[in-house]
């Protein structure tokens, strides 16, 4: 497995084009920053914890980046035909695509304060609230990764076993622009028990969805747990993972 993990890091570190487009990434995060040069470090953490949900669009991205592009099917056509697991071929891809998306997600941390933090402002600060702000920052980091993780967990699902994959990434775009928006919002009023029965059923999903770290949505407003996160990674890791390997083991290759 750590070898067939490691031959996917190298073919991801070849495409030219994914890196290209990664680093255009971070340079915009890096003018998003500089937007905030000067200010106090407690408003530049306030500014990241409202731009951290970027971090599920860039999913479907990162996905794509560790199934081959375009080569995808050639890629697993021969894979399989070579003599290796399917088992070994989706997990293999798939933690290829989260060690890079958290050294991704580190890497834009670093790059935004890099940009926001300026030596006057950091100087101007007590040391007491750097230390906060700092301790509020990796808690914050703390509580996404795994949501991060879920997404891209989701994301490689659905462009791993939709065809073509590009189905899948408007799949995924529409759930987590539309699909969360309604799960989280929605409030049904005047059905009697069965308006009860659909609002109790979207108030139990509601602390699971990926998209819970970053907004609140109406009266609903449930308190943000370190539990919770990593509860909601973890069961969206392994809902999309085990769908993802019986829907590989039984699939046609062609």
């Amino acid at each position: 497995m750590l070898n067939y993990l490691s031959a996917e890091l190298w073919r991801m570190s070849r495409r030219r084009s994914s890196w290209l487009g990664w680093g255009l990434y971070l340079f915009l995060v890096l003018l998003v920053g500089l937007t905030l040069r000067g200010n106090v470090p407690w408003e530049c953490l306030l500014a990241f914890r409202n731009f951290m949900v970027a971090g599920l669009y860039a999913a479907p991205p990162l996905a794509g980046w560790a199934l081959g592009g375009g080569d995808r099917a050639e890629n697993l056509t021969n894979e399989v035909s070579f003599g290796l697991p399917r088992t070994r071929i989706y997990l293999g891809k798939l933690s290829a695509a989260l060690l890079v998306g958290t050294a991704l997600f580190l890497l834009t941390t670093a790059v935004f304060f890099m940009g926001a933090l300026s030596p006057a402002a950091m100087l101007a600060t007590s040391g007491e609230d750097r230390m906060l702000a700092g301790a509020e920052l990796l808690q914050s980091m703390l509580l996404s990764l795994p949501r991060y993780v879920g997404a891209v967990s989701l994301a490689y699902f659905l462009t791993f076993t939709l065809r073509p994959a590009t189905a899948g990434t408007v799949l995924y775009y529409l759930y987590i622009t539309m699909g969360e928006l309604t799960l989280a919002a929605v409030r049904v009023m005047g059905l009697g028990a069965v308006g009860d029965f659909i609002n109790r059923l979207t108030g139990a999903v509601r602390p699971f969805l990926l998209s819970g770290a970053y907004f609140v949505y109406g009266t609903w407003d449930p308190p943000l747990t370190m539990g919770n996160s990593w509860l909601t990674g973890a069961v969206w890791l392994a809902l999309t993972t085990a769908l993802g390997l019986l829907i590989f083991r039984r699939r046609d290759l062609r």
